[in-house]
């Protein structure tokens, strides 16, 4: 830990837990800081005891994880050794979790970062502060916990009274305010429920039901009413349509879990499913699913599956097939954007070309693989143009970019928690949490690439040209030996990140991370040593591709085109 008295670079931790306090200009986020401040003030008048560099407040947050923007930031920040000191009015407002809290512990000891609480008073520079510091965690993590437990001991008597517990109301009802827990039908949205029930019993499959309400103009809201992770699409979808169908709540049932166990109870709304219908509907959803599809043989080989995408939107492009005058046609397409539409009459696609066909866009990409196996003047242009671009980039600008895409997300989460705040008391805002803890995630990935970029070393990072000329030679020996498609797929992806296709263009993203073939190549010396004496010589060759294809990419690997 930093000594004492040391002119410090202070960052200040200021967190509240409730939206009313985040809300009151003059409340608790107010006083945490003037305390502070007051405190560092009275220290640097007996000496250069430090300055602020930083003020992180996360406002309106629990902390019972981890998932808080500027404590992430705050982290981040001791990392790269912006800051070796922080401060905060009382340890609960750092973390309520003992793990959690010992991983932050961890952080700090790792970067010789002190933290000082005013109400604890701390002092963490022996073994017994260390002590007592996580008691009190112990004590702090039990009281969260025990408000955990009388939460949910809460929700649960609620529900089996048949109560609603918040989240996205479903299409057909509508909240009660003047009776928290209990839904009134919609009657806007009534009569959409009960003819996708009729409708499907007629015809029997989702897909022929959801495009004959689509035609029809049966549509659900765009709007959620209660909250809900994402807006509907705005029609009928396959996924959609088994949701609505799935849902005991038409047919009047409260469903609840007791320790992975459903249970139901009758619910205090009224049902818009009859529950023979509803019977009817769910029996014949099973009898589809259990329906066995004829395994069909011959199926074609897609190479770049798995690693094939749009240049515009990014969205991953499957394989598939059609069957055209010629017989059946191999092509990639947006799977996300096919399965959104495939109940509309009217396709909604915007990217240019949704689809491409396979014999097009494989052997475009086979044949520069097969420059970069057979020819030595490819490898070395490839790292050649890697060198360059590495040269010419800006790394300022890098980390702008990376720093106004942590601060796009931040916007996001800070948008949900002002959702959070207005949310009625009676509804859930576990959806929006968990909407939270996805962005929070995506910030995180995008912190770790900010946090790398000041310590990039392209030597370091760059596969030299023995070695990945050792790795080529070892898949030319895969690919003569067995020509098998799942080999070749195999092979090619260990190369080839990233496939994107635009409307005139494509570009091929190559994998040059050294660890990444060192680490391959180390496989392969291990298996061919553990198998030396396997008497089958087809032997040895399976237990390597094995382990070739088993390997993941580097994730510290940039993308170079």
């Amino acid at each position: 830990m930093v000594s004492k008295n040391s002119n410090y670079k202070i960052a200040l931790y200021i967190r509240v837990s409730s939206e009313e306090q985040a809300e009151n200009p003059e409340g608790s986020i107010k006083s945490q800081e003037q305390r502070l401040r007051e405190a560092i003030h009275y220290k640097n008048r007996n000496g250069a005891y430090g300055e602020i560099v930083d003020v992180y407040i996360d406002a309106g947050i629990s902390a019972k994880n981890m998932n808080r923007p500027k404590l992430q930031e705050l982290l981040l920040d001791i990392k790269m050794k912006r800051v070796n000191l922080i401060m905060m009015t009382e340890l609960s407002r750092l973390s309520r979790n003992m793990r959690d809290f010992i991983q932050i512990w961890d952080i700090l000891k790792e970067n010789n970062c002190s933290f000082m609480s005013l109400r604890e008073d701390f002092d963490t520079t022996n073994s017994a502060g260390e002590m007592l510091l996580l008691s009190i965690m112990n004590f702090n993590q039990f009281e969260r916990r025990q408000t955990s437990e009388r939460v949910k001991a809460n929700l649960l008597a609620r529900s089996k009274r048949g109560l609603y517990n918040g989240g996205a109301v479903p299409l057909g009802y509508k909240s009660n305010p003047e009776r928290p827990g209990y839904l009134d039908i919609d009657d806007e949205t009534e009569f959409t429920v009960k003819i996708a029930f009729q409708k499907y019993l007629e015809l029997q499959t989702l897909s022929h039901t959801a495009k004959w309400l689509n035609d029809n103009g049966y549509k659900p809201n765009v709007a959620r009413e209660g909250g809900g992770s994402k807006m509907r699409v705005g029609h009928f979808t396959v996924d959609n349509l088994w949701h609505l169908l799935k849902n005991k709540m038409y047919m009047g049932v409260k469903t609840y879990f007791v320790k992975d166990e459903e249970f139901e109870t009758k619910a205090v709304w009224d049902s818009i499913i009859d529950e023979l219908t509803f019977r009817k509907v769910n029996d014949q959803l099973v009898k589809n699913k259990s329906k066995l599809k004829v395994i069909k043989e011959n199926k074609y080989p897609y190479i770049l599956s798995g690693v094939c995408f749009c240049m515009t939107c990014g969205d991953f492009m499957s394989g598939k097939s059609a069957t055209g005058r010629n017989g059946k046609v191999p092509y990639y397409e947006h799977s996300w954007a096919t399965k959104r539409d495939s109940c509309l009459t009217k396709k909604t696609f915007k990217c240019s070309p949704h689809r491409v066909q396979a014999k097009i866009i494989e052997p475009l990409v086979w044949s520069e693989f097969q420059k970069l196996l057979s020819s030595e003047e490819f490898m070395k242009e490839l790292l050649s143009k890697v060198k360059e671009k590495f040269q010419d980039d800006d790394e300022s600008k890098e980390r702008d970019r990376l720093k106004a895409k942590s601060y796009g997300l931040n916007s996001q989460l800070e948008a949900l928690a002002e959702r959070i705040a207005i949310l009625p008391k009676e509804l859930s805002p576990i959806p929006l949490f968990n909407q939270m803890e996805k962005i929070q995630k995506a910030k995180e990935e995008v912190d770790k690439k900010l946090f790398v970029l000041k310590d990039v070393n392209l030597d370091e990072r760059l596969v030299n040209l023995t070695t990945i000329k050792k790795f080529i030679d070892y898949s030319k020996f895969l690919l003569n030996e067995n020509p098998d498609f799942n080999i070749r797929r195999k092979v090619l992806q260990k190369f080839v990140r990233r496939v994107e296709i635009g409307e005139n263009s494509v570009k091929i993203y190559w994998n040059v991370d050294k660890v990444f073939y060192l680490n391959e190549l180390t496989i392969k010396s291990n298996t061919e040593k553990s198998l030396a004496d396997a008497s089958d010589p087809l032997f040895k060759l399976k237990k390597n591709l094995r382990h070739f294809g088993s390997n993941s990419f580097t994730n510290g690997a940039r993308n170079w085109t």
